[in-house]
């Protein structure tokens, strides 16, 4: 059976591979309360192919269109002679403790169970949403309440924040778990698994291989850096072999894209020779590159006065550049959008080259040569 670690202080043993059930078939198309037989038996194939290879926990979310509703309808029919297993949902913070409850009632109905194991609130973002969640009356009084009726056990948050906030939530010492985003190819949150591993708390790596890189639709460039491994197994098996890390979400569509994940994890050690092989050729090819630090190590440039997440876009700009990751970076660039507290940022074209990021880069970079050389990459 799978390998499990203990996730933090919830004292809960999960296994190394979380299912994450965003992807599950026709699950945003609406009305979300319409389960169209061939998403019943989607669903069914996907649950049962994760239970059976021994992962433990499945991970949905309020907001993941009809995901609460298939699982709530395809469980009842799976649990019967398969090990105990563990259910993860999350819900926004919500503005009143009361609301808060009522949310949680709403999934627990959903997904057709009296009591889960895990809660997260999704989308822990900014400082304004924490200062909120921890005032009187509000989101986390309502998760406390649930908890102490026995309704749910442990309580966490996902969080999508820069690296500060991000630090002032975990610091908090409120949550038992985080689920946040950390890989290979975007380091930026070690401080934050570092000190939720100092903390004691479960840490739970959010999407590793689509936001860690679109990984599964590698380029050859980045395959040659990370051979013999697919770039997957070489991002997954670097993740777990990290102090702190507790589980890694994979979200299939199918069963058969569990396999890539089940390779990644089977041979021992998870760290060996071929790793540190491919480990130092990707960082050979990463520290020829100028901005190899942009976003990871560095955000000096920060903050643009047109609103440009200058560090994140020169992260994706050195992905681009170092191992052709353009699929990626087209992808990660077309979401960012002014005031969206998810992937936050504006397009390159606000630009007016005001020059007050030079000063402030350490390596004196021509940042803004930089982003119209981007533009052209990520736009056309």
């Amino acid at each position: 059976m799978m390998e499990k670690r203990r996730f933090g202080r919830t004292g809960l043993e999960v296994s190394l591979l979380t299912l994450g059930t965003m992807r599950l078939l026709h699950g945003w198309d609406p009305p979300h309360d319409h389960l169209p037989d061939d998403s019943l038996q989607n669903t069914h194939d996907i649950v049962s192919a994760a239970l059976d290879a021994g992962i433990n926990l499945i991970e949905t979310a309020r907001g993941y269109g009809k995901s609460e509703r298939l699982l709530g309808a395809v469980l009842p029919g799976i649990r019967p002679g398969r090990p105990p297993f563990l259910l993860m949902t999350k819900a926004p913070p919500a503005p009143t403790a009361d609301e808060m409850r009522r949310w949680i009632e709403d999934s627990l109905g959903r997904l057709g169970v009296q009591r889960l194991d895990l809660f997260a609130l999704h989308g822990l973002n900014t400082d304004e949403q924490l200062q909120r969640v921890l005032a009187r009356g509000g989101a986390l009084e309502g998760l406390l309440r649930a908890k102490n009726e026995g309704v749910i056990g442990a309580v966490g948050f996902s969080g999508h924040a820069p690296l500060p906030v991000l630090l002032r939530v975990v610091a908090s010492g409120v949550f038992e778990f985080v689920n946040l985003h950390y890989y290979r190819f975007r380091r930026t949150n070690r401080a934050a698994v570092e000190l939720a591993n100092a903390l004691e708390m479960g840490v739970f790596v959010i999407s590793p291989n689509d936001k860690g890189g679109r990984l599964y639709e590698p380029s050859p460039r980045l395959c040659r850096a990370t051979a013999p491994l697919h770039p997957v197994h070489f991002n997954e098996r670097w993740l777990l072999a990290q102090p702190g890390v507790h589980t890694l979400s994979v979200g299939l569509s199918e069963p058969a894209h569990l396999g890539i994940h089940l390779e990644a994890i089977a041979a021992r050690p998870l760290w060996g020779e071929p790793e540190r092989q491919a480990e130092a050729r990707v960082t050979h090819a990463g520290s020829a590159s100028p901005l190899e630090a942009c976003g990871q190590e560095c955000f000096a440039c920060a903050p643009c006065p047109p609103g440009i997440d200058i560090p994140e876009v020169l992260r994706l700009a050195h992905l681009t550049r170092t191992f052709d990751m353009d699929l990626f970076a087209r992808y990660r660039y077309g979401l960012m959008q002014p005031g969206n507290v998810w992937v936050p940022g504006a397009r390159l074209e606000v630009c007016d080259r005001c020059g007050e990021c030079l000063p402030r880069c350490p390596r004196g970079l021509p940042v803004p040569d930089l982003l119209a050389e981007t533009r052209q990459r990520l736009e056309n």
